[in-house]
């Protein structure tokens, strides 16, 4: 089973890990399905990247993907996304990749545009997927999620030790194991 966000979801990947491209195979679902998709970036996916995950999506379909590179000025996108949301009511996703600094802390500013867009997508009954980069706890507590506690279920994505194709991604204690090829990631049996 692939699972996808429903509700709110913060995806704290390990460096390398692929959480760029989960993103974009949540995204490819959803387009597949003739809904919309808002993705907010700091620099758009790789191009070869974004061809071999969207090969098989009608152009039609891409074109409901509402793509916003925003440099370092996450918060920019963030509101947007807000605005996004005010303002139509066929999305069905929002996706914030890479929404906190790789280093140091989250600003209070940002934090608070995040609980804003949280809000919104949660009236507006939206999936979110927001993704930033885990790290480990300095006093061996495992790994924590960028940002601080949010309104939202986070899942871990990580390297599996034995074979370095296989992702662990940990939800709620319950480790799933996929492999990640061109397409994106494969449910191991």
């Amino acid at each position: 089973m692939h699972p996808s966000p429903s509700g709110c979801v913060h995806l704290s990947v390990a460096a390398g890990c692929g959480g760029t491209t989960w993103g974009l195979q949540q995204a490819r679902n959803a387009l597949k399905e003739g809904k919309h998709v808002v993705w907010i970036c700091e620099e758009s996916p790789d191009v070869g990247r974004f061809s071999q995950m969207f090969t098989n999506v009608s152009p039609s379909a891409v074109s409901k993907l509402h793509l916003s590179a925003v440099g370092e000025n996450i918060e920019t996108g963030i509101n947007s996304a807000i605005s996004l949301l005010k303002a139509l009511s066929n999305i069905a996703l929002v996706v914030v990749d890479d929404w906190t600094a790789k280093t140091g802390k989250t600003t209070t500013d940002l934090r608070k545009s995040m609980q804003k867009l949280i809000e919104q997508c949660k009236v507006n009954q939206v999936s979110l997927l927001i993704i930033s980069s885990a790290y480990e706890d300095a006093g061996g507590d495992g790994w924590k999620a960028r940002g601080g506690p949010m309104e939202c279920e986070i899942w871990f994505l990580h390297r599996c030790e034995r074979e370095d194709r296989i992702r662990e991604l940990h939800i709620d204690g319950v480790v799933n194991e996929f492999t990640i090829t061109d397409d994106g990631f494969i449910p191991r049996t």
